[in-house]
């Protein structure tokens, strides 16, 4: 039975008008998520307009296996088939793959002390929308260009 999320207290206040469509929508997370942050304008970056979706990555605790992908499609398929909001969910899951804990998710701002091996392509990636179809390997994609992130959860 998947229980309902205890957000971080600061997520309320700091984006009062997220907050409340993500508290009505319904997130729901995989047990193999130990934590969520919210990227782009619906975050702390702003600025969204009425129809802009909402950027989650689902940070996992997943070793690597050749079965990690099906534990990953099904971190992907728990949030999306549990929610309930018209604001379209564009969902990455994000895994260590360098042994760093992926420290910079848990930073607001970047900041290149977190990230050893400079930021680009330093997490694996796992993703089904927007062109994607599963495992995303040498994209290019900097964590610098995530900024600003906001950690809403975290397994306690």
């Amino acid at each position: 039975m998947l229980k309902p999320l205890n957000f971080e207290p600061y997520f309320a206040e700091a984006l009062p008008e997220t907050y409340p469509l993500i508290m009505s929508a319904n997130l729901t997370v995989h047990p193999a998520v130990s934590r969520v942050t919210l990227h782009g304008s619906r975050g702390l970056a702003g600025g969204y307009r009425p129809h802009s979706d909402l950027d989650l990555s689902l940070i996992v605790d997943a070793p690597q296996t050749p079965e990690m992908e099906n534990v990953l499609q099904e971190v992907l398929e728990t949030t999306l088939n549990h929610w309930q909001a018209d604001i379209e969910l564009d969902l990455a899951v994000i895994f260590d793959i360098r042994n760093c804990e992926l420290a910079c998710f848990e930073q607001t701002i970047w900041d290149e002390r977190f990230c050893q091996v400079g930021g680009i392509d330093c997490f694996g990636l796992y993703k089904t929308q927007k062109g994607f179809a599963g495992l995303v390997t040498n994209a290019g994609i900097q964590v610098k260009l995530m900024y600003p992130c906001l950690k809403i959860w975290q397994r306690r």
